[in-house]
């Protein structure tokens, strides 16, 4: 009888595994077509490639503020916040002295 019960564990572990690779896979198909009818990589790619680069820097002598632009060491050292090859957006309105403005909730 012990047998019996191991041999359906046996099935119910390998049913198990089978579901979770078919998963997988669908997940697999369905991140590659959305790369590329979209164009953004999936988030797997993403973090693997950042460890990849954190890897190799860490190989090439540990963790350097110059590997990441704009990253700024708690020191002093490294890149500053602010480049001047940096694209800053911003929304420019004309500043008009006369203006409407909303009234104070402060009572003088």
């Amino acid at each position: 009888m012990n047998w019996i019960v191991r041999i359906v564990m046996g099935l119910l572990g390998l049913v198990f595994l089978a579901i979770l690779l078919l998963g997988l896979l669908g997940y697999i198909v369905f991140a590659t077509v959305r790369w590329l009818l979209t164009g953004r990589k999936p988030q797997v790619v993403m973090v693997w490639q950042q460890f990849s680069a954190m890897r190799q820097n860490f190989r090439q002598g540990g963790f350097r503020a110059s590997s990441n632009p704009g990253f700024e060491h708690p020191r002093g050292h490294g890149t500053p916040f602010a480049r001047d090859d940096q694209v800053v957006d911003v929304e420019v309105r004309e500043v008009v002295e006369d203006a409407p403005r909303l009234p104070s909730d402060r009572r003088p």
